[in-house]
């Protein structure tokens, strides 16, 4: 006899927060799990195509689940099979339970639908064939006699807050870099927008340094890894624009750098963009755009991290790894070791770096 744990949903797309609930609900249950991504939600009216969602799924489990867990990990097609556009849950739960008559399942739903359980079809029943799983959340008050008549489990653990809707508008990215590149291969919610900026080659730049910005964070035990994926897709939404539009934003908002060189006005333009047109406004994520060419004192870790990404992805070169390694390895030397080789290729090709904010970055940044 074994425990299953049945999870059904949009997953349009997944996110760290399912992930999160489904990773702990299978430890402490000490059970399997089953994504059963729904054909259209009975509370919302659309999702995206069922294959592009599942193929999305597919990678978010395989990037954000401990690969010690991930046999444990499935993926359920019945309700995407069914000729009917939705199936209500019972019918699901009826299925799986001619499918493990000796198992123990359970259902696990989110703490915004324990309230309102009462209201699914035949809820009795459906508590009769599975547990009824909720994690406990501080800002929403459960209804006591919906926990107590439906012999509902809590489960306690780190809450990831996510929202489906902030990944499909790119105001977040809490969602495994697996996930994010399979959402622009599909070519799936925000990716035409960042089409329109970027051209195939600097959008899979882009993605390219988010890769490696994930990986060098993830090594160093980064928080808020999330913001540096966003900032990395993001900075260079305006290399590609027309250089008349440039240099307009430049003289309205940023008349303080027109002096720099050109080939710097991306930055501080693409920080304008970014903000104005994808409507971000987290701070850190627009300083890492906005000062991810020159540098600057007293950076944050999102914008060094951005920063050496964008000059160490791998399409840079075979050297590229090694200046990876080193940031892996140890963040801030690393830095230093990115910062002494970006200045040696500005003196080889006569590029002219002198300018305030790129000193200012090698004058603290560089250990010699």
């Amino acid at each position: 006899m074994k425990n299953i744990v049945l999870f059904g949903g949009n997953f349009d797309p997944v996110h760290n927060g399912h992930l999160n609930m489904s990773v702990i609900a299978s430890k402490k249950l000490d059970a399997d799990v089953i994504f059963i991504p729904a054909k259209i939600s009975i509370w919302k009216n659309k999702a995206s195509p069922i294959d592009d969602r599942v193929a999305v799924l597919k990678e978010a489990i395989k990037g954000g689940v401990d690969k010690n867990l991930q046999s444990r990990f499935s993926i359920s097609l019945y309700e995407a099979s069914l000729d009917t556009d939705f199936n209500y849950t019972v019918d699901t739960v009826r299925h799986f339970k001619q499918i493990y008559p000796n198992d123990n399942l359970f259902l696990l739903i989110g703490a915004d639908q324990v309230n309102r359980f009462h209201d699914w079809k035949e809820s009795n029943e459906l508590a009769k064939m599975a547990t009824i799983v909720f994690f406990m959340r501080p800002n929403i008050i459960l209804d006591k006699n919906n926990v107590e008549k439906y012999h509902m489990l809590a489960l306690q653990g780190e809450m990831v807050e996510e929202s489906s809707t902030d990944i499909r508008e790119l105001k977040s990215l809490k969602t495994p870099i697996e996930a994010v590149e399979e959402i622009i291969k599909r070519n799936m919610y925000f990716t035409p927008k960042l089409k329109k900026y970027l051209s195939d080659y600097r959008l899979n730049h882009g993605l390219s340094v988010a890769k490696t910005a994930y990986k060098i964070a993830k090594s160093n035990n980064v928080e808020h890894i999330d913001k540096i994926i966003l900032a990395s897709l993001l900075h260079d939404t305006a290399k590609e624009l027309d250089m008349n539009r440039t240099i307009d934003i430049m003289k309205n908002y940023y008349p303080e750098y027109i002096s720099y060189h050109k080939a710097m006005y991306h930055q501080f333009v693409g920080e304008y963009i970014v903000k104005h047109d994808f409507g971000i406004d987290d701070q850190e994520i627009l300083d890492a755009i906005k000062f991810h060419t020159t540098g600057k004192t007293n950076m944050s870790i999102t914008g060094i991290i951005v920063y050496a990404s964008d000059k160490i992805e791998p399409t840079r070169g075979l050297y590229s790894y090694a200046l990876i390694e080193a940031m892996c390895k140890d963040l801030m030397s690393g830095f230093s070791t990115v910062l002494i080789d970006n200045r040696r290729y500005y003196i080889e090709h006569n590029i002219d770096y002198k300018n305030d904010l790129t000193l200012g970055c090698m004058n603290q940044y560089i250990i010699e």
